[in-house]
């Protein structure tokens, strides 16, 4: 996690995230991760690779709650937003989930399968602290720092763990080959459950003081309109039917250059 908080203090004043027509710099992403932070651990010093699942709507939310779940020591755990309640039951009982962080769209699924449980909820806007007060642990690289689910086409979905030093190594891979920039801007359509919403498009961009602008639901005619605004530089999405299929192999694509 170390390396995305120092990056993010060489971007304070830039545009980390754009969403819901609000812009969000890096310094109130790195302020609002750490006020999730203290708020998870709740006076304890460090969640100790306690498995924290979330979820969020894509958006700044998104990214201060999984970034708050790391900076506390925590196994961030991300529910798929289109899990009905046996498979989210099954994910929270397969990683033995301690928190269950939702925001208010969310909230009415999870709190009966968090009560029960037994297992502390926290609901975003409700009984938020005000800010940061408490220190936060130092992790070393080989902590657990997430669990993301296989799709489970010949059994039962399958846990996949990865450390904070899998990320980097991922991470730092993927800004050298493609050439990540701060003057970058995507625009995310993608799931964030699986890895290449949340590691090649999210955290690459904010490894990178680059923008991460979020679509939360995907239309066609959305994704063209935000093109022609003329700020997006860079786009990855998953091609889907036959003749994409055999046409297309490269999920990333640089529009234009960027700027500078």
């Amino acid at each position: 996690m170390q390396p995305f908080i120092t990056n993010a203090t060489q971007h304070a004043d830039q545009t980390a995230i754009v969403a819901d027509g609000q812009f969000y710099t890096y310094q109130q992403l790195l302020d609002a991760s750490a006020t999730m932070a203290g708020w998870l651990l709740d006076g304890r010093d460090d969640l100790s690779e306690a498995r924290v699942a979330f979820m969020i709507t894509p958006g700044f939310d998104y990214v201060r709650v999984q970034w708050g779940i790391w900076r506390a020591g925590g196994i961030a755990v991300p529910l798929a937003l289109s899990y009905p309640p046996p498979s989210l039951r099954y994910v929270l009982d397969d990683t033995g989930a301690d928190i269950v962080v939702a925001d208010a769209a969310y909230a009415g699924i999870l709190a009966p399968l968090a009560a029960e449980r037994g297992i502390r909820l926290l609901v975003l806007e409700q009984d938020e602290p005000a800010n940061h007060t408490l220190a936060l642990p130092v992790l070393s690289p080989d902590r657990r720092a997430m669990i993301l689910y296989t799709s489970g086409t010949t059994n039962l979905p399958k846990g996949v763990v990865t450390t904070h030093a899998n990320i980097q190594a991922q991470v730092s891979t993927l800004v050298s080959v493609w050439h990540w920039s701060a003057n970058d801007h995507i625009l995310c359509v993608l799931p964030l459950h699986h890895v290449h919403g949340i590691i090649n498009v999210v955290s690459s961009a904010l490894w990178s003081g680059a923008t991460v602008e979020f679509m939360p639901n995907f239309s066609a005619e959305g994704v063209f309109g935000a093109f022609a605004q003329g700020a997006i530089n860079v786009f990855m999405a998953v091609p889907t039917g036959s003749n994409f299929r055999q046409t297309s192999s490269r999920p990333f694509q640089r529009i234009w250059p960027a700027s500078g």
